[in-house]
């Protein structure tokens, strides 16, 4: 039998962010269990995108700090640098420029450094994209991407530097709950008793939480990434994308080659089996993203299609995540259904369980908008201004 102090499930980003910030604190002994290996779920597939633009001043607030993590994440976190510099450009249609001014004057009041932008200043930063009369655009100086498997890898390899220990190849198959409280998990390798329980199981979330009888409403789904080598002559690399009207993200990736997929939310109305799911593009909707992409870049009507895959999403009801001690489950915590937009928040996401778990509130930044219990009161994370599901 193995002991620990705290148990963390789940080996994606945010599995390894929280055993970092945990292990920091020196907690005690912080053991992370992986059924599979690191990344495997839907981290090591995402485009890992690292923006502000979010219509809550949490999730921007979340999303902010974060990305100052990533910056300078050799030297915070340790590893080789993992963030390339962009920039991103949002594209709405005419009829939400009143929402997206909304959300930049938000972002600025919170330091973001956002702008709207005339069609003469896209073609300085791009002179590759084209906008309609009817379509509104706006640039956030300061996002980029960072290399999705390089970051687990690193956040990992500091958690075991910092004392923690993770584990590959070990499923937790049941969690061990007595008198209403957590004592360990049983597992392939046996039992491994424990005094607090972390999920950040993903796609897995909703699965796990049953074996303890309690309900967490993340749905897995599958979602689509299309992939494209960009024509000959085509210029400098651009900037990220999140188009509004042509319900695409897209960003630059290695060498010549667009990464997309769909900001359309139409993920919510495919649910999976996470451990049984397509993990292939379909044929005819690559088609289709090369269609909507050259309509903001006619050049890739010249571009070469490179396939695509499956991935996974793990959505709740208002598309954004929990983050919370489980009730009446003394000891248990999640941080799940980040609904296919929290790679870029791993870093804070670390941080604010390791203050809830071990100084019994998150103090860095108010989440009480995301606990659980949000969905029986029916008060949902709205965004007020929302033209699509960045949140």
């Amino acid at each position: 039998m193995q002991t620990c102090d705290i148990l963390i499930v789940g080996g994606g980003v945010m599995g390894v962010s929280i055993a970092y910030a945990l292990a920091r604190r020196r907690v005690g002994r912080v053991v992370l269990l992986e059924k599979s290996f690191l990344g495997a779920g839907s981290s090591g597939k995402s485009g890992a995108i690292i923006r502000q633009h979010y219509s809550n001043r949490l999730t921007a607030s979340m999303a902010q700090k974060s990305l100052r993590v990533f910056e300078h994440f050799e030297d915070l976190v340790g590893g080789p640098p993992v963030f390339t510099h962009t920039g991103m450009v949002i594209v709405v249609n005419e009829r939400d420029r009143a929402g997206l001014e909304a959300n930049l004057t938000m972002q600025q009041e919170l330091g973001i450094d956002v702008r709207l932008l005339s069609q003469h200043d896209l073609t300085n930063i791009d002179p590759n994209a084209r906008v309609a009369e009817d379509e509104v655009a706006a640039f956030e100086a300061d996002a980029g991407y960072v290399e999705a498997v390089q970051v687990v890898a690193s956040y990992a390899e500091s958690a075991a530097r910092e004392g923690a220990d993770i584990r590959q190849g070990v499923e937790v198959r049941a969690i061990a709950v007595e008198g209403g409280k957590v004592v360990g998990v049983d597992t392939n390798e046996g039992r491994y008793e424990c005094k607090a329980i972390v999920l950040a199981t993903g796609p897995w979330a909703a699965q796990l939480g049953r074996e303890m009888g309690l309900r967490l409403p993340v749905q897995a789904s599958r979602t689509q990434v299309a992939l494209f080598r960009r024509p000959a002559h085509f210029g400098r690399r651009g900037p990220v994308y999140g188009d509004f009207v042509q319900g695409l993200y897209f960003k630059p990736t290695h060498g010549e080659m667009l990464h997309a997929g769909s900001i359309a939310g139409e993920e919510k109305d495919r649910p999976v089996n996470p451990d049984q799911y397509d993990e292939s593009a379909d044929g005819d909707w690559l088609p289709q993203v090369r269609q909507r992409l050259s309509r903001r870049y006619p050049a890739m009507h010249r571009g070469f299609g490179r396939g695509g895959y499956g991935a996974l999403y793990a959505i709740t009801p208002d598309w954004h995540p929990i983050l919370d001690r489980c009730p009446g489950l003394e000891g248990v915590y999640c941080a799940v259904g980040f609904s296919g937009h929290g790679f870029k928040m791993s870093p804070i996401v670390g941080q604010l369980m390791a203050e809830l778990i071990v100084d019994g509130k998150a103090d860095t930044l108010d989440i009480t908008p995301l606990r659980l219990a949000r969905f029986e009161e029916n008060d949902l994370v709205k965004t007020p201004y929302a033209y699509g599901v960045m949140g």
